[in-house]
């Protein structure tokens, strides 16, 4: 398995760390398995005082296209997010329609791209859906929360104006450089994401991951 995303409790503090645990630390097998076309994704918490032993060499995976990542740093940044339009309520859904009518047809402004659920790979919040949304249950029955996103894509060019930090957009110069909307050089289906559900109600906090792709 390779590693796909390290998460201290330094950093985001509101993820249910085991007792004890201070990393989350999430891997994948980086080959396409033919049962359901996704990765196979583990999630391990540790204590960081415990992990002393570093490699000192990386071995070189087998992997399949886009499941093997580059390294790069993961720097957390807080966003404020809405739901997507579609599970908005009758009245926010309306406040929305309205707003959008009355925008000139020259801006590039829209809830659904801009303001509602942030892309990209994430911790917690609303879950981007590429498809239709899922309840997500674990062995026991109970209703498992979204954990964290991992995405092939961190926005699209329609979406940049808004999700792309503001300190990366001089680095590129094209909406369509794959390296600007992929950093991590993935590619899950047809740029689709896999998510990640714990359920806290159970003693050993199960994580499932799910995927989606257009």
């Amino acid at each position: 398995m390779v590693p796909i995303l390290q998460i201290y409790a330094r950093d985001v503090p509101e993820l249910p760390f085991l007792p004890d645990t201070d990393v989350c630390q999430v891997l994948w097998c980086p080959l396409v398995h033919e049962s359901d076309y996704r990765p196979v994704v583990r999630v391990v918490w540790r204590d960081s005082k415990l992990v002393t032993d570093l490699l000192t060499e990386i071995p070189e995976p087998v992997s399949s296209e886009g499941y093997l990542p580059r390294p790069c740093v993961f720097s957390p940044e807080r966003v404020e997010e809405y739901p997507a339009v579609w599970e908005a309520s009758k009245e926010l859904y309306e406040r929305i329609d309205a707003w959008e009518s009355s925008l000139d047809s020259l801006e590039e402004w829209s809830y659904q791209y801009h303001l509602s659920v942030a892309p990209g790979t994430k911790v917690g919040g609303w879950v981007d859906w590429e498809q239709i949304s899922e309840r997500v249950e674990c062995g026991q029955g109970h209703e498992m929360e979204h954990l964290l996103t991992i995405a092939s894509w961190e926005h699209d060019p329609g979406s940049a104006i808004r999700w792309e930090p503001l300190e990366e957009r001089y680095l590129h110069s094209s909406n369509f450089d794959p390296e600007r909307m992929g950093p991590a050089g993935i590619m899950i289906g047809d740029a689709g994401s896999t998510y990640l559900f714990i359920c806290k109600q159970c003693p050993d906090r199960p994580v499932r991951g799910i995927s989606q792709w257009s």
